[in-house]
């Protein structure tokens, strides 16, 4: 632990986090906000503790209810997450000594009086000497609860994926997203190259994106050599082609990622116009681009879904990264799965519409306009590009092939879609879309 800190901080921190999720707030940000008062173990231990128990909340809570006389319904906030941080630690953190994780999660509640502490004690320890005694519904007579419970996925969410794909390959898909992902970085070309990095930080070059390193060492957000970043949301700014010397249209730039990359690729020369709904959002953009040395991009608060303030036919390219259900990058953000609902893919799906529809006239002819999601949804993805199409005679679809590298071609669809999944590929999920502007 850090210097200075009981063992117990690091658990509560990661239970106030569960708390302030669980009142709306992301799981990143009431993460940052709570880690930067504890040492590096303890607010490892701390993360680790969080996105454990938002991937595995499902199973959690019905090991609970396995042992409890008081099911998870009905139990006060406080106790139910102390369980689960217990449990978690239990069955999943073998680190871990089983009395100290008992013992810690005994600590959290024992502010709320004896009869609170007693009872988490209880149930931990029945869990502790039952393991294998849990009760998960049966898979044979009901296989959506059962992988909806065993992968702590919703229900809605299990069965669109079984119908979608088939049992083994949703199984396959629930499995991926509840594992840590990789750590990858993007190399700074503008201020280092990729052999440089590898020198210096270790590490390995990734199979898709030539930009990315997978990386086994601590890495540090405020690097300016790097930008951390899954592989997948790499790709899409090489669909777009990016040139030194172009006028390029990031329409929902936040938080800067794939917004500097393009400045990167185009060697910092040109112009980048980024744009989101909210200032606040767009001062991640101005941080990131001051961090990476990028001097051409342009932060303007404005919504891409109405009409802009610039001429028609303006810009050389255009990148609409649209809002999505963020279903792709389950395995980064966890909370997503019990913040986000079925009727919300229609919603976005009006909205991405509206995107794409309002984009068009600010392209040049002969231009690339790129659709990106990190979800594979239908809805956000097929439906929308093929809806376009239809309405805007003037456009193209280009084969991603066209944008992309040899070793990228298993990503691309029979229709020339760039397609990722993490169960297949071992990457965040994402989509994306090149449309040319012909007339």
């Amino acid at each position: 632990m850090g210097k200075g800190k009981k063992p117990e901080n690091a658990r509560f921190s990661a239970l106030k986090v569960l708390e302030r999720i669980e009142a709306g707030a992301y799981a990143d940000i009431a993460l940052d906000a709570l880690l930067s008062g504890l040492g590096e173990a303890d607010a490892g231990l701390a993360t680790e503790l969080v996105y454990g128990v938002l991937r595995w909340m499902g199973r959690l809570d019905c090991i609970i209810d396995s042992f409890s006389t008081i099911k998870t319904a009905k139990l006060e906030r406080r106790v139910l997450n102390a369980l689960r941080l217990g449990v978690y630690q239990l069955l999943f953190l073998d680190r871990v000594p089983a009395r100290a994780a008992i013992n810690e999660s005994v600590n959290l509640v024992k502010p709320g009086g004896e009869r609170k502490a007693g009872f988490v004690n209880a149930v931990l320890r029945a869990i502790d000497a039952g393991r294998g005694r849990v009760a998960y519904p049966e898979r044979e007579k009901d296989p959506i609860r059962f992988l909806s419970v065993f992968y702590s996925h919703p229900e809605w969410l299990v069965k669109r994926w079984v119908e979608r794909f088939g049992i083994d390959e949703a199984e396959a898909l629930l499995m991926a997203n509840n594992e840590r992902p990789p750590k990858t970085v993007r190399v700074n070309t503008i201020v280092t190259s990729k052999d440089t990095l590898i020198n210096e930080l270790g590490g390995e070059p990734c199979a898709y994106s030539p930009s990315c390193l997978r990386v086994e060492s601590r890495v540090d957000a405020q690097d300016r050599r790097y930008y951390i970043q899954d592989e997948a949301s790499q790709l899409v700014p090489f669909l777009l082609r990016p040139r030194p010397g172009m006028t390029v249209l990031d329409a929902c730039a936040a938080p800067g990622g794939k917004t500097t990359h393009m400045a990167e690729i185009m060697g910092n020369k040109g112009l980048i116009l980024a744009l989101d709904r909210y200032a606040g959002r767009l001062n991640t953009v101005d941080k990131a681009a001051l961090r990476l040395g990028v001097s051409i991009i342009r932060t303007i608060e404005a919504d891409s879904e109405k009409p802009l303030p610039f001429k028609e036919e303006y810009f050389d390219a255009i990148l609409a990264d649209a809002p999505c259900s963020g279903l792709g990058v389950l395995r980064r953000a966890p909370d997503m799965k019990m913040r986000r609902k079925e009727k919300d893919i229609k919603d976005l799906s009006k909205r991405q519409e509206a995107l794409l529809g309002n984009l068009s006239k600010y392209l040049k002819k002969g231009g690339r306009l790129i659709y990106s999601t990190c979800t594979f949804e239908p809805e956000e993805t097929d439906v929308i590009i093929k809806g376009f199409l239809d309405r805007f005679k003037g456009f193209r679809l280009e084969d991603a092939r066209e944008g992309l590298s040899d070793t990228c071609a298993k990503l691309i669809d029979k229709d020339g879609f760039l397609r990722t999944y993490p169960h297949r590929d071992g990457l965040d999920g994402f989509f994306g879309a090149a449309l040319i502007k012909e007339r």
